[in-house]
């Protein structure tokens, strides 16, 4: 835990008490969350070794909160400590940060916007994916929430129009949001060539997206939702030519082509993405499915030489939920995701040291228990055949993947 981890802990606790007693300014509310976890991958390493036998190196601390100047305008923002094994080492981040003014309502319908770092609404778990009590469990269905992209796709930097409407007894949410946004690029070199790519550490991401939710009149226990993303994600910085054909003289014959990122002088995706929400509750149980499309074009050069390629990856997810009190709460999920949807067996993406990324399906159960207020404890298993959901983290591509792997998660959270 790093020294700023470790004096905001005793910070948060400390608002244990009821908001107001804060003397907070205006109309304000500011509210916490402190999770910690204990995870256990004996068959692959979830982002790093140390969970092959066990880790405590799973830990979140966030404080979100706004203030409300009037009834048409406030100010909202969240930081966030994030800490995972190798993969994050607890550094503060703001995920969100922005301001918003409601510039039209009435009895019917209402709109307004949003400006910052504003939150993506995609599918029904992206905006709500950093609030430990609001995941099912650990995790949301990692197929189509890829943990590898979290911070990319969580929040952009830009502007999000919002607004809802009934019509007709139909009760319909939706946004448009679009903006920028500067994020580590690891994640995304390893999903393009499976290992980073020397000297570049940054990616430029460009988003545009429109989310509906429907409650139709027919139904008022049914919800759907579209979401639609176009995304464009660049390198920054990547090698010039020069350094490229400098370090290919140097190298054996026929590395270009068996170690391609180490040549890598521009890279780029165009994604476009479409996401089906469907969620139906009754009595104490709650049913959810999703389908998600990726549309991806690839374009990149290797020692100034242009290459291309186009890919559609395909994922969707079942999950079904029960309180059995107010209190507890146990789901079931089965989810798979290909990498590309033509090639089920991954043979196209497959990697040396990881033949099964291009691919995975799996079984996840869970419970969460509320066992006083503001505390919860949850549990979940994880039993997976392929590896495409396996987060990646510097040092994997040196690692023995097997293709059938589980992980067990026991979390205790608080929330204030």
């Amino acid at each position: 835990m790093t020294m700023r981890l470790a004096g905001l802990l005793p910070l948060m606790l400390s608002f244990g008490s009821p908001v107001d007693a804060l003397e907070l300014p205006y109309n304000s509310e500011l509210h916490g969350f402190v999770s910690q976890s204990y995870l256990i991958s004996p068959d692959n390493p979830y982002v790093g070794t140390s969970s092959d036998d066990g880790s405590f190196k799973f830990r979140e601390i966030g404080i979100n909160g706004f203030t409300e100047f009037s009834t048409e305008f406030r100010v909202a923002g969240q930081v966030l400590s994030r800490y995972r094994d190798q993969a994050d080492d607890g550094d503060l981040r703001v995920d969100f940060l922005l301001a918003d003014y409601q510039f039209f309502t009435n009895q019917y319908s209402a709109a307004g916007v949003r400006v910052g770092r504003v939150k993506n609404s995609i599918g029904f778990y992206n905006a709500t994916r950093d609030i430990p009590s609001a995941r099912p469990s650990f995790n949301v269905p990692e197929s189509i929430y890829f943990e590898a992209l979290r911070d990319t796709l969580l929040s952009t930097d830009g502007i999000d129009l919002y607004g809802s409407a009934l019509i007709s007894g139909n009760q319909i949410n939706w946004e448009l949001t679009a903006g920028r946004k500067t994020v580590d690029s690891e994640n995304f070199e390893y999903y393009a060539f499976a290992k980073p790519v020397p000297g570049t550490d940054k990616a430029d991401v460009a988003l545009r997206l429109f989310h509906v939710n429907v409650i139709p009149s027919f139904q008022k226990d049914l919800r759907l939702g579209l979401s639609i993303v176009d995304v464009d994600l660049d390198l920054k910085d990547p090698l010039s030519l020069q350094e490229a054909q400098m370090a290919l003289v140097s190298a054996p014959p026929g590395d270009l082509l068996l170690n391609p990122q180490n040549y890598v002088t521009g890279a780029g995706i165009d994604g476009f993405l479409t996401l089906l929400s469907a969620q139906y509750s009754y009595r104490n149980w709650v049913i959810t499915a999703e389908y998600f499309n990726l549309k991806n074009e690839f374009d990149g050069e290797f020692v100034g030489n242009a290459a291309s390629s186009s890919a559609t990856t395909e994922a969707y997810f079942l999950q079904t939920e029960w309180f059995p009190s107010p209190t507890t709460s146990v789901f079931a999920r089965y989810e798979e995701l290909y990498l590309r949807r033509n090639d089920r067996s991954g043979d196209q993406t497959a990697a040396d040291y990881n033949p099964y990324r291009g691919f995975g399906r799996g079984w996840t159960l869970g419970s969460k228990w509320s066992f006083r207020e503001n505390w919860s404890v949850s549990g979940q298993a994880s039993f997976n055949e392929g590896t495409a959901w396996l987060p990646n983290f510097k040092g994997i591509e040196n690692q023995d993947i097997k293709k059938h792997w589980n992980y067990y998660v026991f979390s205790l959270n608080y929330q204030f």
